[in-house]
């Protein structure tokens, strides 16, 4: 009974790990409710992002000051040394936990903060000094990371204990925003310490990094790749060439069109294939000086036998035609943004939809932009994707279609019984719409269906109650 009792005690957590005042409350319960919840607490402080640090001042003073009670004597002489002198932090006795040990990820935007709040003085040298001090803590005392955000200048690879921080790191991050803090000198001296990536994240790259390069040649099981340009002006070469050493072992890729496609010629083994045609801070510029035929010369000679899933934003229909045909019919999952910017757009609209439902009998999960032009024409994919479960369909312009009672109709009428979840956002549903789509759905005796609408909240009440209606009915699932 006490297994099952602590069994029973972690699922509780793994239901509330999202949920910080929840694990506040669960710490004060008892001692063997605070012994989980505390590992569960700090699990998703090592998680929080850079724009949850700006809340809550008093409680990261908190937090800051019992990190900063592990720091070891001679740091703290160090510090004192430099006139640094932190916030009361000494506690009365040893802590009951070895809270150092609980960070799953490390991230550079609650260090600085720390720094930030712990030396008021506008002192370079103070701020570098507690920082680099902060990462030595760090690689010496967490025992348990898996994910390492890097974008620092501090120069880490020198620290004693740091060969065994990053000899098992299998998840890393590497961010070169923030005025290029990660040089291709400290990649240089990572790819010497740290080759077991499996999970490699590079953002807001702008230039073809050698040491880049050289630190994803290193990594001897590469699996999942994203790669992020800032500067679409460059071919990256160097970069383009290391993805085609690690196709071998890659099996997610996601990346802009501005990587040489004949990279692609290699992939085989990919899984998980997304393609991004703008700047993450511009989600519509599109990159301009992408060559096209290239690519679809490159890709007319490619295979992926084993994609599963392929995701693709603003990259004209030609190539996400030909990656399909390419695909041996493997693909399950397909989310496709299209840019109504291309020439023709109905027609390759058009030519898509064809292709999906041509290619892609095995499909599951359908996220799609759809000119309204072409919506009789779904009835080919519902045809031939017999398993599809989730449906999403989108019309990437700026107002809802009045189409929509038109494809709830298609929906209810032509979508495999295998249909389990409808997104519906850009379009606009009449009352008498809803109405017949879910009496439909009811009398077919079809599974719950889990319907969903970015704007439902502002919809007039008749259509609330339509889906409140059928939601009681059990027609609807949440």
């Amino acid at each position: 009974m006490v297994q099952l009792y602590a069994d029973v005690l972690l699922m509780i957590m793994l239901e509330l790990q999202d949920d910080i005042s929840s694990l506040h409350s669960c710490v004060l319960v008892n001692k063997s409710w605070s012994r989980i919840a505390v590992f569960f607490l700090w699990k998703y402080i090592s998680r929080i992002n850079e724009i949850t640090y700006s809340r809550d001042r008093d409680s990261r003073v908190k937090l800051y000051k019992v990190i900063a009670n592990f720091l070891p004597i001679e740091s703290e002489n160090l510090l004192i040394n430099n006139n640094i002198i932190l916030p009361s932090y000494k506690l009365p006795r040893k802590p009951t936990f070895e809270y150092m040990n609980y960070f799953t990820q490390i991230t550079p935007y609650w260090i600085r903060d720390m720094v930030q709040l712990f030396i008021k003085e506008d002192s370079t040298h103070k701020k570098n000094l507690l920082e680099t001090q902060i990462y030595n803590l760090i690689f010496v005392n967490c025992k348990n990371i898996n994910h390492f955000h890097l974008n620092t200048d501090i120069e880490f690879y020198k620290f004693p204990s740091v060969g065994s921080f990053f000899l098992n790191l299998q998840s890393l991050l590497i961010n070169f925003d923030n005025n290029n803090m990660v040089t291709s000198k400290t990649l240089f001296e990572l790819a010497t310490i740290c080759q077991n990536i499996k999970t490699l994240e590079v953002f807001y790259c702008n230039e073809d990094s050698k040491g880049l390069a050289l630190f994803i040649e290193m990594q001897h099981n590469l699996r999942s790749l994203f790669l992020n340009f800032i500067d679409n002006k460059n071919k990256y070469p160097l970069l383009s060439n290391v993805v085609k050493e690690k196709a071998a072992t890659l099996k997610t890729l996601m990346t802009t069109p501005l990587i040489d496609p004949g990279s692609f010629l290699s992939l085989i083994n990919l899984q998980h294939l997304e393609l991004i045609n703008h700047d993450g801070d511009e989600p519509y510029n599109c990159y301009k000086n992408v060559d096209w035929k290239q690519w679809e010369d490159c890709l007319d000679k490619a295979s992926f036998p084993n994609l599963r899933i392929f995701e693709a934003t603003l990259i004209p229909s030609s190539i996400e035609c030909l990656i399909i045909e390419k695909s041996d019919k493997s693909i399950i999952e397909i989310d496709i943004c299209c840019s109504r910017e291309f020439q023709d757009y109905r027609a390759k609209n058009l030519n898509l939809i064809i292709i999906i439902s041509k290619y892609c009998p095995n499909l599951r999960s359908l996220n799609l932009d759809i000119d309204p032009g072409n919506l009789c024409e779904i009835n080919r994919i519902f045809s031939n994707c017999t398993v599809l479960e989730k449906l999403s369909f989108n019309i990437n312009v700026s107002t809802l279609s009045d189409d929509g009672d038109n494809l709830l109709e298609i929906i209810s009428n032509k979508s495999p019984l295998s249909l389990r979840e409808f997104s519906g956002d850009d379009w606009n549903f009449s009352k008498d719409g809803l109405e017949a789509f879910f009496n439909c759905w009811k009398c077919k005796k079809r599974n719950p269906i889990k319907f969903t609408h970015r704007y439902m909240d502002l919809w007039h009440d008749d259509q609330k109650n339509v889906v409140s209606k059928y939601m009681k009915e059990g027609v609807i699932k949440l």
